[in-house]
């Protein structure tokens, strides 16, 4: 080639380069577009995601009212000092904690009130909650609201923050019933999402605050929290409003429920009321008892220990949960189950103030005796012997069937977690609890209410009411649950035959008197009933337990009620009484 000569491109190459130019940028413009355009959403959202944090806060709980509307159970505005981390930050976690201590004492000092965080606290919340605030005292009164409030402007990073806390405004009042409640952090309801942070809602711990938690509790709202690169939150707003749940309406009279805890105060013992027809519970009361607004804003182990440890158990309901044997209040069961096995109606025997079985002797609690008796008179003076023979005669399982026909030795279902079944004993029971065999003293004693027979208050109310309607009524406290009820699977005749001896009980015959006379003294109603004594114990342990069951009127029950004192005298003359005062108070105030 001459040295002259220059290479010459040809002009398919030219096209080829340009081609490949041209396919370049139009890859590069794709790419751009995708990234600027079409992926800026998603990188935005992930952004989102680094920078904002979720809360869910929590629902307000509906309240609790009788069933005239009176308030039991309600909602108060509770005022709490919060420190933000976020004014305290500094180059390393120990320090911005040294920081919040610092602050903290310096506010203690101010208000009178010592810190209750621990060094160990602070550093678990800016580990775990760092763009939360950081609740230092809470439910505060209101001198220390105050102090705080004039002086706000000498502590930047601490505000005041509103809640809601549980209120009881009747105080001790069916405590047993009512319950109390306790903060839980609860379940992150999300969604696709989850939340970052859950705020601790009040949750039911025990009574119908436990029983109707989840009907009771409120909607949970949400807020968000805007969170620099470190953690802190630097902004914050609410997205949804938490809204308040539903009231609960109960079946409790207020007026009722009253007297009965007036007539309980200073003993240990229980009484329920009841509706006979509907099952309602218009009074559950169990003394000793508490007040519930002593565990708002939280149960402390000091309060608690001090309520478990006493002898006296204040937390037991024993109106629902407390097993006691019944004494004479069973005798109408035995009376059912032996007319039902034949005996008849007018058919007397001879109380001569003792019953021999074997090696075994059941006083009277007539010394030289009743004489003749029937069934009815034997109700009316509460007769051991009668009873006990009637029984032996009947058998057994006449009287095991007519106890669990009338409830016992199971739940009676109540709407409320407490709900002992008691103890109906038969062969098979008592072998397998006590490896020892059945014999008739057995079912003597299960006779008059005694021996390994054991029931709660409430289910000797629904046996009081179920003999003056014939119906056993599941009981309720919900006052829109539904009415559940089963007829009793006796002769009607041989029901109506106790219940005469039950309204002899209170009215006498009009020769004497019956046993529980004082139990129908000043009603505006015929009042029928039964009283019980029931021992316990040997020797220096020995006590009695009184029991007075009855319902009212005789004719047509709108009321039923059990009661039981514990260390009383007698059913007659410690538990009858309370009881009449129970039934004035019910029928003046129109409760049933």
């Amino acid at each position: 080639m001459n040295r002259d000569e220059q290479p010459v491109v040809s002009g398919l190459s030219c096209l080829v380069l340009a081609a490949v130019f041209a396919a370049g940028l139009l890859h590069l413009g794709v790419r751009l577009k995708e990234v600027q355009v079409d992926d800026s959403a998603d990188y935005s959202y992930a952004n989102a995601r680094q920078s904002v944090r979720r809360v869910q806060t929590a629902g307000v709980r509906g309240r609790i009212l009788d069933r005239k509307g009176r308030v039991l159970a309600a909602n108060r505005r509770s005022v709490s000092i919060t420190c933000q981390p976020t004014a305290f930050q500094k180059r390393t976690w120990e320090a911005t904690a040294e920081a919040i201590e610092q602050a903290v004492s310096n506010v203690a000092a101010a208000i009178g009130r010592p810190s209750p965080l621990s060094a160990k606290a602070v550093r678990r919340h800016i580990r775990q909650s760092l763009a939360m605030p950081l609740f230092v005292w809470r439910d505060i009164g209101e001198r220390e609201l105050a102090v705080f409030s004039e002086r706000e402007r000498e502590f930047p990073g601490f505000a005041v923050e509103e809640s809601v806390e549980r209120h009881y405004p009747e105080g001790a009042l069916a405590a047993h019933v009512i319950g109390y409640v306790g903060r839980d952090r609860g379940e992150a309801e999300a969604g696709d999402e989850k939340f970052n942070f859950v705020t601790p809602e009040l949750r039911g711990r025990s009574g119908l605050e436990a029983y109707y938690d989840s009907f009771m509790r409120g909607v949970s709202g949400e807020r968000k929290l805007l969170v620099d690169a470190r953690g802190f939150a630097i902004r914050r707003w609410t997205v949804v409003e938490s809204q308040r749940g539903p009231d609960l309406q109960l079946t409790l009279d207020v007026a009722i429920q009253e007297e009965v805890e007036r007539q309980l105060r200073g003993e240990i013992g229980a009484c329920a009321v009841i509706d006979p027809i509907s099952g309602g519970v218009l009074a559950l009361a169990s003394s000793p008892g508490y007040d519930p607004n002593t565990f708002v804003p939280s149960l402390s182990p000091e309060i608690y220990a001090r309520y478990a440890t006493d002898p006296a158990k204040p937390l037991l309901n024993r109106a629902t949960g407390g097993l006691y044997a019944p004494g004479s209040t069973f005798k109408p069961v035995t009376a059912i189950a032996g007319l039902e096995a034949g005996w008849p109606e007018h058919e007397s025997y001879d109380c001569t103030g003792t019953f021999a079985l074997g090696s075994m002797r059941l006083r009277c609690s007539s010394r030289w005796g009743h004489g003749e008796l029937d069934v009815r008179h034997a109700l009316m003076k509460s007769c051991n012997p009668f009873f006990c023979n009637l029984a032996v005669i009947a058998g057994t399982n006449a009287v095991v069937v007519a106890a669990r026909a009338f409830g016992l030795g199971a739940k009676t279902g109540i709407d409320l977690g407490v709900d002992a079944a008691g103890v109906v004993p038969d062969g098979e029971w008592k072998m397998r609890t006590y490896r020892e065999p059945w014999y008739p003293g057995d079912l003597a004693q299960m006779a008059i209410g005694q021996g390994m027979l054991l029931a709660t208050p409430l289910q000797m109310a629904r046996v009081a009411g179920a003999v003056g309607t014939g119906w056993l009524v599941t009981p309720r406290l919900k006052l829109d649950a539904p009415v559940e009820r089963v007829p009793l699977p006796f002769a009607a005749a041989h029901v109506a035959v106790v219940r005469d001896g039950m309204r002899m009980v209170v009215a006498g015959d009009g020769e004497s008197h019956g046993t529980g006379w004082r139990g129908g003294e000043g009603v505006p109603v015929p009042v029928s009933g039964k009283t019980g004594t029931a021992e316990i114990g040997m020797g220096e342990r020995r006590r009695k337990n009184t029991w007075f069951v009855a319902y009212a009127p005789s004719e047509r029950p709108r009321i039923a009620v059990a009661m039981v004192i514990e260390n009383g005298e007698s059913g007659g003359g410690t538990t009858a009484p309370k009881v009449c005062a129970v039934l004035k108070a019910a029928f003046r105030e129109g409760g049933s």
